[in-house]
């Protein structure tokens, strides 16, 4: 299945509001473990949002896509390259990076092991990675409600909960995770609601504070921060 890319722009303030939190999330991460300054690449850019806030943040950062557009919207923020991550090599960068990220990529890959293990190559020694989550809050309330199962989103091959992301990460990549963050945990509401809670200032108390505070499993994303064994250096 070929990878397809995200709206070239936000469709509606909920999607900016979540994106916002969840990229608030990663960048939390990679403060925690990395001092402004470090060399960050952002696999599968976008629209160069996460670049941004990482520029912004002191850090030096480049981004990879393949889409053109996406490629052109990236490079605002810094430099970008157009990389098929299916097909990464050894060749692919010409340089190591303090940190690799990869924001809800690795669920559309046909091998994210695969994959996973090679770009652990040209890292220094970190990666910040965030899958969904299946336990999100609105699923759950689905769950509770025995509503019809259907597809959750026609473009993800795989899904990990919290406990198989950290099987996936340490026994089946070799990789040892650091830290677990969460983002915002979404009101189980129909969307009106939300966006009328966010036109009063209220959502981001009651989402990315409150409930998480609560209930943080529930989150929208699975983001940990990720220790690349050295020996891994070798998978080159």
């Amino acid at each position: 299945m070929a990878i397809q890319h995200l709206p070239y722009t936000h469709p509606d303030v909920i999607s900016r509001f979540e994106n916002k939190t969840a990229y608030a999330t990663i960048l939390r991460a990679v403060k925690k473990h990395l001092k402004p300054g470090a060399s960050v690449l952002d696999v599968g850019s976008g629209r160069g949002e996460l670049m941004k806030l990482l520029a912004d943040n002191g850090y030096s950062v480049s981004g990879c896509d393949l889409d053109d557009e996406c490629l052109r919207l990236s490079r605002r923020f810094g430099s970008a390259s157009r990389v098929d991550i299916e097909n990464i090599s050894a060749e692919t960068f010409d340089r190591q990076f303090d940190c690799i990220i990869m924001s809800h990529v690795l669920e559309h890959l046909e091998n994210p092991r695969e994959i996973l293990g090679r770009l652990a190559a040209f890292s220094k020694g970190l990666m910040v990675l965030a899958v969904p989550n299946p336990h999100y809050m609105h699923f759950v309330a689905r769950s509770l409600a025995r509503t019809e199962i259907d597809y959750v989103n026609v473009r993800h091959l795989y899904s990990w909960d919290w406990y198989h992301f950290r099987t996936f990460i340490e026994l089946g990549c070799g990789m040892r995770i650091l830290e677990f963050f969460h983002d915002s945990v979404a009101l189980p509401v129909p969307v009106p609601i939300r966006r009328w809670l966010y036109d009063k200032s209220l959502l981001g108390p009651i989402e990315d504070r409150f409930l998480k505070a609560l209930f943080p499993r529930f989150c929208r994303s699975i983001t940990a921060a990720v220790q690349v064994r050295p020996g891994q250096a070798g998978l080159r």
